[in-house]
């Protein structure tokens, strides 16, 4: 996470292909693989690959979802939360979830602040209020809740949108993976709860 926090529309490409480094042996579940790369210096992973799929034991239609999906990868920290990689000649797509900078405060942009203050109140994230952003200081266990919750659940609705489109040159973006994630996040967030405990408990 950085503070100016920009989703990603570019990747670190070497030969024509994502770079990732530290590969550790990728777990694979039900025709996808579940990864983990080294968080980086400066770094740390919010969640593990138990975490994650834990969570997605709770997505209704998973299944039917992740057709498609080759890989979810818990990635090397950057300047991003996460971001959707699809592959035209395959018609698959990979979901990248970055590791996040060690203290876990994030200054946002007011206005991505303003777009997820709901999201952000109901994991129960304290913040700060500057003139044009917002320091939100996450707890682990909030930030685990908001990569599952939100940021992995929108890259699901961008892998959705690229995947199962007629024309799959085609997508409708930012606006459609949002609402995705914010209709899945109160289908879900009752159920996290139980499994995860809520968010706002340190416990």
């Amino acid at each position: 996470m950085n503070p100016s926090f920009n989703r990603r529309t570019s990747t670190k490409v070497v030969d024509g292909k994502i770079h990732r480094k530290n590969r550790n042996i990728p777990t694979t579940h039900l025709g996808y693989i579940i990864d983990r790369e080294s968080p980086g210096k400066g770094y740390r992973h919010v969640l593990n690959k138990r975490d994650l799929q834990s969570f997605l034991d709770l997505i209704p239609n998973w299944p039917t979802l992740s057709h498609r999906l080759e890989r979810i990868v818990l990635a090397a920290g950057c300047l991003d939360d996460g971001y959707h990689e699809f592959y035209h000649r395959e018609e698959t797509g990979a979901i990248f979830l970055h590791a996040w900078e060690e203290d876990l405060w994030v200054e946002f942009p007011r206005a991505y602040f303003e777009q997820h203050c709901d999201i952000l109140q109901q994991l129960g994230v304290s913040f700060d209020q500057g003139d044009t952003s917002i320091v939100c200081r996450f707890t682990e266990r909030q930030a685990m809740a908001f990569v599952l919750l939100h940021v992995f659940m929108h890259e699901l609705g961008h892998h959705w949108d690229r995947t199962h489109q007629k024309h799959r040159n085609s997508k409708r973006g930012e606006n459609y993976a949002e609402s995705f994630a914010n209709r899945y996040f109160e289908q879900l967030f009752p159920a996290y709860v139980t499994t995860f405990g809520h968010p706002a408990n340190d416990a």
